[in-house]
């Protein structure tokens, strides 16, 4: 009996021990360290400056110049042709540029209506084959049409030119109408209608025109 006492109370106070142990908090888990921050790399100053994307240096590199982009590509290419342009090519082309420029004045003085433009009337016939005249110089120019007779192009030139001076004196005819009206200002009386300045610059434009497809012609022969 004396034994059996003794085991529990061996027991008993072993049994304490655990219960105390399990309700021992558990430890926390240990904080972790945050990690250190990279070194700032310094900004090597010896290098070469990074190029501005919006420049307009960074651009040329980037695309090739356009006339459309750039209008001084296209100023340039017009210098380089008109330099380019010799003798008789340079004469018609000045002659038919004459001829588009005189449409942007009056041709026609009407008693009713007043002026009219070369562009607003029958002068724009001459205006339109005063710039085809300006287009062939261009062609036989820059010899873009190689691969047919240099013979073909001068033609059309020549054809065109004769076109804008003929229908320039056309308009002339047209134009003139000597019958007496009264005058909207004052009591005087005007001719009905009566050709204006620009007819007669678009005639010697035509005459300067033929003389340089002519000129041309020559050259063409040597």
């Amino acid at each position: 009996m004396e034994d059996i006492a003794r085991e529990k109370a061996q027991r008993a106070p072993s049994r304490a021990g655990s219960g105390a142990a399990k309700a021992a908090p558990a430890r926390a888990p240990a904080a972790r360290r945050a990690p250190a921050p990279a070194p700032i790399e310094e900004e090597d100053d010896s290098g070469d400056a990074v190029a501005d994307p919006w420049s307009r240096e960074a651009r040329e590199l980037e695309s090739p110049r356009s006339p459309i982009d750039d209008p001084e590509v296209l100023l340039d290419d017009a210098r380089s042709f008109l330099r380019e342009l010799e003798g008789g090519d340079r004469i018609a082309f000045w002659g038919a540029t004459l001829v588009v420029l005189s449409c942007f004045i009056p041709w026609k003085e009407t008693a009713a209506d007043g002026d009219f433009l070369g562009l607003i009337s029958l002068g724009f016939i001459s205006f339109l084959f005063a710039i085809a005249t300006m287009v062939f110089v261009g062609l036989r120019a820059r010899q873009v049409m190689t691969w047919v007779n240099p013979m073909l192009p001068w033609g059309a030139q020549m054809v065109c030119s004769v076109v804008t001076l003929v229908w320039s004196l056309v308009f002339l005819k047209l134009s003139s109408d000597t019958t007496l009206v009264p005058s909207p200002l004052g009591n005087s009386e005007m001719m009905n209608s009566s050709p204006s300045i620009g007819c007669f610059l678009g005639i010697l434009g035509g005459v300067i025109a033929v003389l340089g497809g002519l000129m041309g012609l020559k050259r063409q022969q040597e």
